[in-house]
């Protein structure tokens, strides 16, 4: 095997140039990295990982310098890499480390030891804060395929071990496709808050990165004045949410958020439109912008982009696609014409090769030719901005009709918020809160518009929407509570 890759597997281009600018910020330690000393960094410990070949690494991660420092190391060391959730309960720990069989467990050395490791792996001297176990039986390193660099989650997974396999073109292609849409540069300043082994939360790193931009990991919670006084301190400039965090945050005040903000971005689920609208707003008069964004894991992850300026003639749309990326409109396998709704295809170089339950699936290559079915509905308009419409599963089947439960949900919105899942011949509809009222009084309006008796709808009241580790809510979760 050769000696480490010097752009740590494209991650953390090689410019010269850069190399003395920021790169990465820890605002809970309080350390902070030029672009070349992390890179030192990572090179000192991928030597450490280098071993006698290429080799699969799992690494629990979390907001921290030491968990993207192992991620760098491991890349630079040519090794494939897993994303963990650190907090993953030791029993989904245990299934993954059955299934996979990874050569190599990487974590922040601070982090307990899962009790997993105990049987099957040795632990190592940790370097650079990075804690290391080795596994006492190699999973064999010749069936990882020469392509495949990143294993991510899966969007939507909660409890099942399947992952995204992503190809080091995919990854490093969608970072400068992001990088490009949202311009950007060396005086950027992505503020890190979500979790790194989720996919959108690992693409605010790699897009600034990839054009010379720095990062500050923040683990507190957007409700805290710590978490925006890290932002102001560090200069944020750019903050990503998802629709949990806009809500709230248009709840509480938007302009809580630091001047050095400048560019805010949405993704990770429909964010209803009127907190679209205010955080639209809030940008225009701050000077900023806010952009909608869509996206899956399986495209590394984003797709589209609505840019700032096109938000008020294009209300509703996520945008077009991204460069080198296309979108496509089908029904039974044809394209459609514009305005025209079907199931949303996108191809790029992004996509992933495939999907993999098992160390066994590691050896595949490309199996989607860069096409990706995605499971939405939706249509593009004549200009190619794609509105969606929901997700093509996510449909109840009530007295013969077929009705979108993501509809649903934006349906109810006007009146309070709720989240849906299809029971026995109804739909149910959880809600957070004391507002019980409303959200009967809502359930029977809906019910005379769609048509439907009002016994359709069971509204049932909720202490707390299950959420899964990006936010994203976990109706796998919904349907336990429902008993369906």
């Amino acid at each position: 095997m050769s000696g480490p890759r010097s752009d740590c597997g494209g991650l953390l281009p090689l410019h010269a140039e850069w190399e003395s600018l920021p790169a990465l910020a820890d605002a809970r330690t309080d350390t902070a990295f030029t672009r070349g000393a992390l890179r030192e960094a990572a090179l000192r410990a991928a030597d450490a990982l280098g071993g006698s070949g290429r080799a699969l690494a799992l690494i629990l991660a979390d907001r921290s310098a030491a968990s993207l420092i192992a991620v760098l190391a491991a890349a630079a060391a040519g090794h494939v890499i897993a994303l963990v959730d650190s907090a993953s309960a030791d029993a989904k720990l245990a299934t993954l480390l059955a299934r996979y069989r990874p050569d190599l467990v990487l974590a922040p050395a601070r982090l307990e030891v899962p009790v997993s490791l105990s049987a099957a792996f040795a632990r190592e001297e940790d370097i650079e804060g990075v804690a290391r176990w080795t596994a006492k039986t190699s999973g064999g390193a010749s069936d990882l395929h020469p392509s495949l660099f990143l294993l991510l989650a899966t969007s939507g997974t909660t409890g099942t071990p399947r992952f995204v396999r992503l190809s080091y073109d995919a990854v490093a292609t969608n970072a400068r496709q992001i990088a490009g849409a949202l311009a950007i540069d060396e005086t950027s300043v992505g503020v890190a808050h979500l979790p790194v082994h989720y996919s959108y939360g690992l693409s605010v790193v790699t897009s600034h990165w990839a054009s010379g931009a720095s990062v500050v990991l923040v683990d507190d919670g957007v409700t805290s004045p710590a978490f925006w006084d890290s932002v102001a301190r560090y200069g944020g400039t750019h903050f990503p949410g998802v629709p949990f965090h806009y809500s709230t945050l248009t709840r509480l005040g938007l302009d809580r958020l630091p001047e050095s903000v400048t560019t805010l971005t949405q993704a990770g689920g429909a964010l209803d439109l009127r907190f679209q609208r205010a955080a639209h707003e809030f940008a225009t008069r701050r000077g900023a912008r806010f952009c909608v964004m869509y996206g899956q894991t399986e495209a590394a992850p984003r797709i589209t982009t609505l840019q700032h300026e096109d938000f008020e003639r294009k209300i509703g749309s996520v945008g077009r696609a991204l460069s080198g990326g296309v979108l496509t409109i089908e029904q039974d396998g044809a394209s459609v014409a514009p305005g025209v709704a079907g199931s949303v295809v996108y191809r790029g170089p992004n996509v992933m090769l495939g999907l993999a339950d098992q160390r066994e699936d590691l050896s595949g290559g490309d199996e989607t030719g860069r096409r990706l079915e995605t499971g939405d509905i939706g249509y593009l308009d004549e200009e190619g901005f794609l509105f969606l419409q929901g997700r093509a599963k996510r449909f109840a089947k009530l007295l013969g009709l077929r009705i979108s439960l993501d509809q649903v949900e934006k349906d109810f919105a006007s009146a309070i918020p709720a989240y849906c899942v299809e029971g026995k011949e109804k739909i149910i509809v959880f809600f957070e809160g004391c507002e019980e009222a409303s959200a009967g009084a809502r359930a029977k309006a809906l019910a005379a518009e769609y048509k439907i008796p009002a016994s359709s709808f069971s509204v049932r009241r909720i202490n707390e929407i299950p959420r899964m580790s990006g936010a994203k809510v976990d109706y796998a979760k919904l349907k336990e509570i429902a008993g369906v």
